[in-house]
């Protein structure tokens, strides 16, 4: 699919449109000629997720593009039936950027969508680097948490559930985002209130959630909704290196699922960063950025 760029001011903003008009958000940081990496944000989240990487990546040689999935931020909604179908939309990107080799990596809920966009180009992409991924938590081996259960079992097999949980977090972000932010540092481990208090952190974390559900709900619910049933997708066959970073303490998604992730994938190394919870990634993008530019250095 042929796609034209748009670059809408001096920051690193750009809006892909595809053929039939459709657009597709993109932020860049780092190093504009560096080693490329599609960076994936989580759910909710937006293009801005990586701004908090910028110093990180330029240091490292490393260039982040950050695609918007349909229905966040500048992306226009387009509803799809399969992850696979939102790797088209990737596919697209790095088109569009004209890279030919380069890494994904997937953040939380931007993981499946990495998986995916790994299974539909294995010739380009380099290294699957996922984050505190989403792992397959349709799996009935799984053991989850009471609160995972409802959330990615009960409640995502409910799509006016699914919506009505993301209007009200849409309503607290943008009417009260101090309360929002509370109730966030209240659900988490005590090593994330330490990251997530970090002013720089907030507003990082605060703006990328609130361009992301700026539009509406759209995005978010559909995330749920794929990634929550099957994945159809051929995961023994990725055969290309892979590395999953997973926070021992993580109660925003399932360590097991992670885990069980990482084992299920051929190629891959499982990073398991002891007593940390969801959000350590905010304080440790050079760790992440360290690996996937030996990778690329060694790749090229």
């Amino acid at each position: 699919m042929e796609a034209f760029i748009t670059t809408l001011s001096s920051t690193p903003l750009r809006v892909l449109v595809l053929p039939g008009g459709r657009r597709v958000g993109c932020a860049e940081y780092g190093d504009p000629s560096g080693l490329p990496v599609l960076a994936l944000h989580g759910t909710p989240g937006s293009r801005l997720m990586f701004a908090l990487a910028h110093e990180a990546a330029r240091d490292r040689g490393v260039r982040l593009i950050a695609p918007e999935r349909p229905g966040y931020g500048l992306s226009d909604y387009r509803h799809v039936e399969s992850l696979a179908q939102i790797a088209e939309d990737l596919i697209s990107v790095a088109d569009a950027y004209g890279i030919g080799r380069f890494a994904v990596m997937g953040v939380s809920g931007g993981a499946p969508h990495a998986v995916a966009a790994a299974e539909a180009m294995p010739d380009r992409v380099s290294l699957l680097a996922l984050v505190g991924p989403v792992g397959e938590v349709a799996d009935e081996e799984l053991r989850l948490s009471r609160f995972h259960r409802f959330l990615f079992k009960g409640l995502a097999r409910r799509p006016w559930a699914i919506r009505a949980l993301f209007r009200r977090v849409r309503l607290l972000v943008f009417r009260s985002p101090d309360t929002a932010y509370r109730w966030l540092m209240r659900r988490v481990r005590p090593s994330d209130r330490t990251v997530l208090a970090r002013s720089d952190v907030r507003a990082s974390l605060q703006a990328a959630i609130g361009e992301g559900l700026r539009p509406g709900v759209e995005g978010a619910e559909q995330d749920l909704r794929l990634y929550c049933a099957p994945w159809r997708l051929r995961l023994a066959e990725i055969d290309i290196p892979a590395i999953v970073w997973q926070g021992s303490d993580d109660t925003v998604v399932p360590p097991a699922a992670a885990y069980a992730l990482a084992r299920a994938l051929p190629n891959c190394r499982l990073d398991v960063i002891p007593a940390a919870g969801h959000y350590w990634v905010f304080d440790q993008f050079g760790l992440i950025l360290d690996a996937v530019a030996a990778v690329l250095r060694a790749d090229a």
